[in-house]
């Protein structure tokens, strides 16, 4: 690929909440032939936040870019191992951006330069990939101006289940009420940027990926200006390159679903797997974004005392966003500071109530 092409290519980037489908739709453009998208690790965060303020990109510069990189090379149970970069080649690609390439150009020759599981032509699309960036769409709209954004949702109630099947992994506190707010936060986030910037944003439910495949897929493309291949539907025959790029733990815990196609047997799991009454506060707490996003609520009705109920860790979920989000916009010494105060704060949260997931 002609390295000055590289800052023509557009961006895109796929969100939704964890286990929402972000790694199906991921793993299904990682098949296309002409999109480049990366396995996950959100660098781009630390990039952005330490980066912003940067207008010139000299040799200190860049090299500082690059340590930043490979200083930062795990996130939860992830690691930059995964993504293959070598660096001599990174520092040398970034160099020949020119000094006045924008911050977006760079993140771009990043993701360029990492490792695909499958052969690619003509690179049409250069995409990025983590459940992280929802809270951020602000951030990576003012970044990346011209990039477009596919947005999953999945079943809240559901999203719950598989959430809890992973809570010894700790990512996230398994409780009902927590989780099912910020699937409403991050819906609420969707809808807000799709109204503001509709040629940007699309909103696809994971229920539609799973049952309408090819029509799916091909709306996504369109959106995203690529055309359709069917060859994205075998994203799960590199069963063996799957298993070496990641570890174990995450293959079998996380990303078992890559070595299958495309199946149901994730869907409606809440009707037997919740009881009645934890049904009853998930659509509480959902609200009127259940039916905005296309799901069906058992119970609609307003139950003040429930309302009362759930209020404290909707409360909580709400302080921990916004502090989040506050976060972004500040040098990046103190934001850093502050998320590992959040981490703590987290923490501490998990330990006391983690085990408390009806609720």
């Amino acid at each position: 690929m002609p390295k000055k092409a590289i800052k023509d290519i557009p961006m895109f980037f796929i969100m939704g909440r964890p286990r929402s489908g972000t790694t199906l739709l991921s793993a299904l453009f990682d098949a296309h032939p002409n999109v480049k998208i990366p396995p996950e690790f959100p660098i781009f965060l630390g990039l952005i936040q330490r980066f912003k303020n940067i207008r010139r990109w000299d040799e200190r510069n860049i090299q500082a870019f690059v340590d930043h990189i490979f200083e930062n090379n795990v996130f939860n149970h992830r690691t930059l191992e995964n993504l293959k970069v070598d660096r001599a080649t990174l520092t040398q690609e970034l160099l020949a951006a020119g000094s006045e390439a924008s911050l977006a150009d760079l993140l771009k020759v990043f993701n360029a330069s990492a490792y695909s599981l499958f052969p690619k032509e003509e690179i049409l699309l250069i995409g990025d990939k983590n459940p992280l960036y929802s809270i951020y769409i602000k951030r990576f709209i003012h970044t990346f101006p011209d990039a477009r954004f596919v947005c999953i949702t999945r079943d809240y109630r559901d999203n719950f289940i598989s959430m809890k099947g992973l809570a010894d992994l700790k990512l996230e506190a398994p409780i009902l009420t927590l989780q099912v707010f910020r699937w409403r936060f991050v819906a609420r986030e969707f809808l807000r940027y799709k109204q503001r910037y509709p040629e940007r944003f699309f909103i696809v439910r994971y229920e539609d990926v799973v049952m309408s495949q090819e029509e799916t897929i091909r709306n996504v493309c369109n959106f995203l200006g690529v055309p359709f291949d069917p060859s994205v539907f075998e994203f799960h025959t590199k069963k063996e390159e799957t298993e070496k790029s990641y570890p174990q733990e995450i293959v079998k815990r996380i990303h078992n679903s890559l070595m299958k196609p495309i199946n149901t047997g994730r869907m409606g799991l809440w009707k037997t797997e919740l009881t009645p009454s934890q049904v009853k506060i998930a659509d509480q707490v959902a609200g009127r974004y259940a039916e905005t996003m296309g799901y069906h609520r058992v119970d609609s009705r307003f139950h003040l005392a429930l309302f009362l109920k759930t209020l404290p860790m909707v409360i909580y979920g709400m302080i921990l966003f916004k502090f989040m989000q506050f976060g972004s916009i500040l040098p990046y010494k103190l934001s850093s500071w502050i998320s590992v105060k959040l981490l703590i704060l987290v923490r501490t949260h998990h330990f006391f109530f983690g085990k408390k997931s009806d609720s």
